[in-house]
């Protein structure tokens, strides 16, 4: 599935683009307000867009009236079932019982843990806690091979980053230079990463959010706001 994106006023709406066999273009609003366009194979991307567009006011409205419903931070319960992100993507759960080793795999579009415990959601939140870690480290290590590029002009040193949960940020600098990352951030897509990721880098040249640092960010990513607003839509 291609995710995409238009503007309607001051809101964008993001879907969720695929490609089929049939005729004409249509579209599902999921109870959980995500936006799916069904298309057919020769359809151009531009022609789904303006579809979209000119049934934009009615997909806002079914948006807010399924998000009326829906907490703004939904509780995790850790049962087979629940949907939990990755990378952008939200994957369904599924808890298995074992007296062998216990693992996290995704597979068949699933999370499956492979538990002891498999009714403990507190041992299961700590299993995929301890899945997503090392699958962060990675993102995040490669989202500043993308920054240093960027900004490889300033000569900047390569700073360390340091992994750890902040109940506020996505991010910050440390008077160090050194870059904290949430963990969290690996649940979102990963332009979302490389934005953060670059959003700190860029405080190593300008500290404060002067109007320097910011016509460095719009020279370095110059979609880097299109990422921030979804970063901002996204729920853990």
């Amino acid at each position: 599935m291609e995710e995409r994106s238009v503007k309607y006023g001051k809101t964008t709406i993001w879907y969720g683009l695929v490609r089929t066999s049939r005729r004409t273009l249509g579209f599902v609003v999921h109870t959980d307000a995500r936006v799916e366009m069904r298309a057919p194979i020769q359809a151009t991307a531009e022609e789904v867009d303006r579809f979209v567009l000119r049934r934009a006011a009615w997909i806002v409205r079914q948006q807010d009236y399924f998000r009326s419903f829906l907490p703004l931070t939904p509780p995790r319960e850790y049962v087979s079932g629940e949907t939990h992100r990755y990378l952008g993507k939200q994957y369904r759960l599924k808890v298995h019982a074992t007296v062998g080793r216990e693992v996290v795999k995704l597979s068949d579009g699933r999370i499956h843990v492979h538990a002891r415990h498999p009714r403990d959601a507190a041992h299961i939140a700590g299993l995929l806690a301890g899945w997503y870690r090392p699958r962060a480290i990675a993102r995040f290590e490669q989202g500043m091979d993308i920054a240093m590029q960027l900004l490889k002009k300033h000569k900047l040193a390569r700073p360390e980053i340091i992994v750890r949960r902040m109940s506020l940020r996505w991010g910050s600098c440390t008077p160090q230079g050194r870059i904290m990352l949430n963990p969290e951030l690996i649940k979102a897509p990963g332009r979302c990463i490389d934005y953060v990721v670059i959003h700190e880098l860029c405080h190593l040249v300008h500290p404060d959010h002067s109007t320097a640092y910011y016509n460095l960010l719009d020279r370095v990513m110059p979609d880097w706001k299109r990422w921030k607003e979804r970063l901002e839509q996204q729920s853990a």
